[in-house]
């Protein structure tokens, strides 16, 4: 026998849509503040810091190709964040956010303030 409340778990513990959004928002907003708030114009490179943690030479001369990839990191997490239908989900997913954001803003700060 399966237990009714065993399986109806998780279905109304989701986030609202508009909590998912602010939090989204607000967590970028965040990053970029804490890495160069005077460089608005350089804000699309953003993304570069993932691998510039790694090696700062491939987020530097990776071209085109390296942009994108970062580019895809975000787009890929965004679709499984959005879609995240239970809170436990919901609140990993925003977690991975935070570290990718993390590295980036360290990735970036190292590219603009190497030392």
């Amino acid at each position: 026998m399966s237990d009714p409340d065993a399986e109806d778990f998780g279905k109304d513990n989701s986030v609202r849509l508009l909590y998912k959004i602010i939090g989204y928002v607000v967590i970028w907003i965040v990053a970029l503040l804490l890495t160069a708030p005077g460089l608005w114009a350089r804000a699309y490179m953003f993304p570069l810091g993932l691998v510039a943690v790694i090696d700062r030479h491939t987020a530097n001369d990776g071209g085109w190709g390296v942009l994108i990839a970062c580019y895809a990191v975000y787009l890929v997490h965004g679709f499984f964040y959005f879609r995240s239908k239970t809170t436990t989900r919901t609140v990993i997913l925003y977690g991975v956010l935070v570290v990718l954001l993390i590295g980036n803003v360290a990735g970036c700060r190292e590219m603009i303030h190497p030392h």
